[in-house]
């Protein structure tokens, strides 16, 4: 079968799962909208980043969203900024009560949060550290990121610490001037979409979360992707796990509420494990802002990204 051929099965894939998802969410929506319909509206909104699919994101937090809904009787918005611009306005705008963020773009706004607030995630392992790899075709004849030259990468949202910023500063320590040394690259959505290219040649090469090729079998396998012929050829420097804060202003009351549902997530108990394991988290912990900043880059570094 010619790439192209598959390319465009393997896309037709993708529309069926999405679409499914979107129907879901509909069916959410107004599930969610008709039980408060009879109460005094109250609700919060929780802005996630790095986000390029809102419908991925919904599919991998929504276990997770009712759960809190649930342990703290509001209603639960979803926000998804694209930029450190549309961030900066929806705080400001106070259009958000919470962010779960990558460390640049807390490390960006920190001044506007509730430093006492803090949320770190954990990983499925249970570390608070992260990175991202570089994945290839085991088949391709590229086993490192100098072999790179000349070809095309899709990374991760500009908003992702580790498989964009992280990723960029990878390749320049290898020599690598992604503007002028690769045939071309972009910055693509969810770690799946981003292997599915790979598997099917669209791109050389791709930058995924580091426990992905151990991840997502079930929904590799509906897309299509040969989780034995995607191989690991470079990993970036560890960051911190995504970090939940409150905005300055945001009562302690909803902040104590929401503090103490996420704290009482336990992996051991099947159903508790069964959300954190949908959200590809191991659980939450309590994180003082000058802990996070320290496990960090400095923050002047970010300001240059």
């Amino acid at each position: 079968m010619c790439i192209s051929q598959q390319l465009k099965e393997s896309m037709k894939k993708i529309t069926e799962l999405k679409i499914g998802a979107l129907t879901t969410v509909l069916l959410s929506c107004l599930l969610i909208h008709s039980s408060y319909a009879s109460e005094t509206p109250k609700h919060f909104t929780i802005a996630i980043s790095p986000c390029t699919d809102v419908v991925s994101i919904y599919e991998k937090y929504n276990l997770l969203i009712k759960y809190l809904q649930e342990k703290t009787g509001f209603n639960i918005k979803l926000a998804f900024p694209k930029s450190y611009a549309e961030f900066a306005k929806v705080l400001h705008n106070k259009d958000i009560d919470f962010a779960f963020q990558d460390p640049d773009v807390y490390l960006k706004f920190a001044h506007l949060y509730n430093k006492d607030s803090l949320l770190i995630a954990l990983t499925p392992k249970g570390e608070v550290v992260q990175s991202s790899v570089v994945i290839v075709r085991k088949d391709s004849n590229i086993h490192k990121i100098e072999d790179l030259v000349g070809k095309s990468v899709i990374f991760g949202p500009k908003l992702s610490s580790t498989r964009w910023i992280n990723a960029k500063l990878l390749f320049a320590e290898k020599g690598i001037n992604i503007d002028k040394d690769l045939s071309e690259y972009s910055n693509g959505g969810c770690c799946e979409d981003v292997a599915f290219n790979v598997n099917l040649k669209a791109t050389d090469a791709g930058v995924v979360c580091d426990h992905f090729l151990s991840m997502h079998e079930e929904r590799k396998q509906k897309l299509g992707v040969e989780s034995q012929q995607i191989v690991g050829i470079a990993h970036t420097q560890l960051v911190p796990t995504k970090v939940l804060s409150a905005r300055l202003a945001v009562s302690d009351t909803l902040v104590s509420k929401v503090t103490q549902a996420l704290l009482s997530l336990d992996n051991t108990n099947p159903e508790d494990a069964k959300i954190l394991s949908h959200a590809e988290i191991g659980g939450f912990r309590k994180i003082s802002h000058e802990d996070y900043k320290k496990r960090c880059l400095p923050a002047d570094t970010v300001q240059n990204r």
